[in-house]
């Protein structure tokens, strides 16, 4: 590795950092303007480091590594370039930059794989624009589909849409790749492996998700003159629906529910709203409990809204099986991992990531690194210059040297 490899990661992600589509903080979108200067930026690292730039339609950025033998499977590593909004500056592009480090070794090292590598930055996991996640991903795996490209943002423009008019910058990659695995380097979001005192874990299994967007209407009125009685506020009927998601979700021990959007249309302040949408976001690595769970509270929800004299309706815009990652690929990074550390936990990833739309044309391996304080999806999240070379070190050792079977 390069002396400054430690500077050199840390120096990348505060670039990469610093490009967003709002002035005030963070925030990049699948196919926005920051997405684009994203792109560039990693498209020139890839460059430099002696890869094959490509861009598919939907955006995903692909470095790629050819070895000799053109018939030969690929090796796929990468992460996210979009983000939350108001997000940190390690949440899907330390996979990014991890990999195109990695692979641009493993090419100054001058090594010859029986095997092609390719490092993808993909365009969307987060889901922020169009409220279903993973749209890189799986347009990469050539599994997006009708409901997919059918989702609409604020502005009524649909994925179909948003792909058809994109213009890639770079060419489109070869078609045909077959890919032998996936391994993602990302950081924990969570405080076990702070807890544990170790930089470094590999996940067996990523956890099940259902997002649904939730409709309330009763009918807007005038703040001042409508009796308390008889009044029809959807407002008020969404704060109870949060509090009873949250009530429910305390008392099942181990799933995770959140409400994280709520909007109101035609919102004044002495209007009663009328109008009420928000997201529901359910998380189990139990499918059965977590479906379970979802039926319930939706059924609680609307008689607690007839009772209100509300109507509810409710669109599921994501329902994602949890994901068992390659047992077989998994111990092989845990072994890499425990040749520069004293043990290597195994853990239960309770995000999703790309890896769980890669699982659907592969095997797939998740390396966790150690964040601070557990933070994720929050401007403060962070992971040191010597955790995050370390897991440099673990994936170049682990790509070049891939337990692959054709």
């Amino acid at each position: 590795m390069e002396a400054d490899s430690n500077a050199k990661a840390a120096r990348w992600l505060e670039e990469l950092g610093a490009i967003s589509d709002e002035s005030t903080q963070l925030t990049r979108t699948f196919l926005s303007p920051a997405l684009g200067q994203a792109k560039e930026l990693v498209a020139r690292w890839m460059h430099e480091g002696g890869l094959e730039v490509f861009e598919d339609q939907a955006g995903n950025l692909i470095g790629r590594l050819d070895c000799e033998n053109p018939e030969a499977g690929t090796v796929v590593c990468g992460s996210h370039l979009d983000t939350v909004r108001n997000a940190g500056k390690f949440d899907g592009a330390l996979g990014v930059v991890a990999g195109v480090m990695a692979v641009s070794e493993i090419r100054r090292r001058g090594l010859r794989l029986p095997y092609h590598l390719e490092v993808v930055g993909f365009s969307d996991e987060e889901g922020v624009r169009f409220q279903t996640t993973y749209l890189g991903s799986r347009q990469y795996t050539g599994k997006l589909g009708p409901a997919e490209l059918a989702a609409r943002d604020e502005n009524s423009i649909s994925v179909s849409d948003a792909i058809a008019t994109h213009r890639p910058v770079f060419p489109m990659p070869p078609a045909g790749r077959v890919p032998l695995g996936y391994v993602e380097v990302h950081i924990e979001q969570g405080p076990v492996l702070e807890n544990t005192g170790v930089a470094l874990g590999v996940a067996t299994a990523i956890a099940g998700q259902t997002r649904a967007r939730i409709f309330l209407e009763g009918k807007a009125g005038h703040a001042g003159t409508t009796p308390m009685t008889m009044r029809r506020d959807a407002l008020a009927g969404a704060a109870e629906c949060v509090l009873f998601i949250e009530e429910q979700a305390k008392a099942d021990k181990g799933i995770v529910a959140t409400v994280g959007e709520l909007r109101i249309e035609s919102a004044a302040s002495n209007v009663i709203p009328g109008r009420v949408s928000f997201t529901l976001d359910v998380r189990d690595g139990d499918d059965e409990k977590r479906t379970n769970f979802c039926t319930d509270i939706i059924r609680g929800m609307e008689k607690m809204m007839e009772m209100r004299n509300l109507t509810f309706r409710i669109e599921t815009v994501l329902s994602a099986p949890s994901v068992q990652c390659s047992p077989h690929l998994s111990s092989v990074l845990a072994e890499r991992v425990s040749t520069r550390q004293a043990s290597c936990p195994y853990l239960v990833s309770g995000a999703g990531h790309d890896a769980v739309a890669m699982a659907e044309i592969t095997e797939v391996a998740l390396l966790f690194v150690r964040c601070r304080e557990g933070l994720s999806h929050h401007p403060e999240e962070y992971a040191s210059p010597e955790d995050i070379a370390l897991a440099v070190e673990v994936l170049t050792d682990f790509l070049s040297t891939f337990p692959h079977h054709e």
